[in-house]
């Protein structure tokens, strides 16, 4: 008897649970649609691109931010470390036919591209040419120390002109400066960062090559001549022709090593846009929020921002 009046319970008890366990299966899910739904990071930023500006804020106009570097990018282009490459196939969308000043500035990049790939095979001839800088009269000591650290100097330097040529050739330089919409208080930072590590590199670079042509020919009585490998190292130079020597030794130093220093301020320079206009996001984000803690802002769009910037960075 006991088992025949317990048996519904079970019925009951399974029935209660199936339909608890159906009705959490069938919640409601939200469907997207395959338009809401941002494939690439690419595309968001083009939808940031159009917008007027950020928080009231309009943006700089397209290539503003490309003309206010325009002092540290003539110094690069000296050095074959800038130069835009034009695509042949592409037709202007504001010229409908081809004209002069198309042509022009089409050839101009052009000698700026064979310049700077000149310049990147010599600065790496050059830093092959350095291996040679050892040979069996060499022992332990500062002479050798130094000519361990040149050669990495030299082979970074190879490095650094690469990876500059490497970003105009492909033209991911040239899409950052006309592509990040910045703000007008950005472009006025970034132009005076610009004319700032111009004229600090020149005068480093002046003062420099000063104390670098009183050591190698005056100081050192041929201490240091070791950088004319394979010359001196496995060619013997005579004593009357080791100035001319000594002269074109000098000029590597003089091209290497002031592009080394206008790359590496180019970078920084960049470094300061991308860090003024985070900061700007997080500066209007804690205004958005207030004191009290109520976020009273456009939500999507310092999202969006932010998904910007982090991905052209």
């Amino acid at each position: 008897m006991t088992t025949v009046r317990t048996l519904p319970r079970f019925s009951v008890i399974r029935k209660w649970t199936r339909k608890r366990l159906t009705q959490r299966s069938c919640r409601k899910v939200a469907v997207v649609a395959a338009t809401d739904v941002i494939p690439d990071v690419t595309e968001s930023s083009n939808e940031d691109s159009t917008d007027a500006g950020f928080c009231g804020e309009p943006f700089a106009d397209n290539g503003e931010l490309l003309s206010s570097l325009s002092p540290l990018l003539f110094s690069m282009k000296l050095f074959g470390l800038y130069f835009h490459r034009e695509d042949p196939h592409r037709r202007r969308t504001d010229d409908p036919e081809w004209n002069p000043a198309t042509t022009t500035t089409r050839t101009s990049s052009n000698r700026l591209r064979v310049y700077a790939t000149v310049v990147l095979i010599l600065v790496w001839l050059n830093a092959v040419r350095y291996v040679t800088v050892f040979n069996g009269k060499d022992h332990f000591g500062t002479e050798l120390l130094m000519k361990i650290t040149v050669l990495a100097w030299f082979n970074l330097a190879a490095i650094i002109y690469s990876a500059n040529y490497f970003s105009n050739h492909t033209g991911k330089l040239q899409k950052v400066l006309l592509t990040l919409s910045v703000t007008k208080d950005c472009v006025r930072v970034a132009h005076i960062a610009a004319v700032g590590m111009t004229a600090l590199v020149w005068m480093g670079l002046v003062f420099s090559m000063f104390v670098l042509a009183y050591i190698n020919f005056f100081s050192t009585n041929g201490k240091y001549d070791f950088t004319l490998a394979p010359l001196v190292t496995y060619i013997d130079v005579p004593h009357d022709k080791i100035t001319v020597a000594r002269v074109g030794g000098y000029l590597t130093y003089m091209f290497i090593f002031p592009g080394t220093l206008f790359s590496l301020a180019t970078s920084l320079v960049l470094v300061i846009v991308f860090c003024h206009q985070f900061k700007k996001l997080k500066r209007e984000f804690r205004r958005a929020l207030g004191k009290q803690g109520h976020f009273s802002g456009d939500l999507a769009s310092f999202r969006r921002r932010h998904r910007f910037i982090k991905a052209i960075f």
